[in-house]
């Protein structure tokens, strides 16, 4: 019997869970326009009628990590329950202690904190998390990323004070290799 490969039997069946939870959710659809001609921040092409495509996106999914979204709170209610309901038919539970809900609202509008709810038990509403290495916050602005960046890659930095950087028998071009290996790298994961 040849060995399993965990990582793409885990993936395919995060898939599997996530088709069967959203498969009949079509109004909680959040479509990203793009087009894959011309250059990336040229916004006027995207108002064009021809060459744009449409991709539905509902979940980011890397892993056992899952993002949902959706535009209005009914919709992540929807998309939550449907969730919740298809994981129990896999025999999984959803983690309440791990599942955060974040509201990113438009710009000058201050919207109350949602009630979501798997189970009848009402989520953490969080201001900001961390997800997949990168620091998202409710004002969408990327003060509190690059400062925890920062303050890693600083950490990385300081780890090599005695070993590495005071060290004279080992020759500068050793210390810039391994500097950015470690520490530019830790500074720029998943950018």
């Amino acid at each position: 019997m040849p060995p399993v490969n965990w990582q793409t039997t885990s993936l395919q069946f995060s898939w599997e869970l996530i088709r069967d939870a959203f498969h009949e959710t079509d109004d909680a659809d959040i479509y990203l326009k793009y087009r894959t001609d011309g250059g990336i921040f040229n916004l006027r092409r995207l108002q064009a009628k021809t060459m744009v495509a449409h991709t539905l996106i509902r979940e980011l999914l890397l892993a056992d990590d899952c993002a949902i979204m959706a535009h209005t709170v009914e919709h992540i209610q929807k998309l939550m329950d449907c969730f919740a309901t298809a994981a129990k038919c896999f025999g999984l539970t959803v983690s309440l202690k791990k599942t955060k809900v974040m509201l990113q609202p438009r710009p000058g509008s201050s919207p109350p904190k949602p009630d979501i709810f798997v189970n009848d038990t009402a989520l953490n509403v969080v201001d900001k998390l961390c997800y997949l290495g990168s620091v998202l916050s409710q004002n969408a602005e990327i003060n509190d990323d690059i400062t925890r960046r920062t303050g890693v890659a600083s950490a990385a930095f300081g780890r090599l004070e005695t070993r590495l950087w005071k060290e004279r028998c080992v020759c500068l071009s050793t210390k810039v290799a391994v500097y950015k290996a470690v520490v530019i790298t830790t500074l720029l994961y998943g950018c």
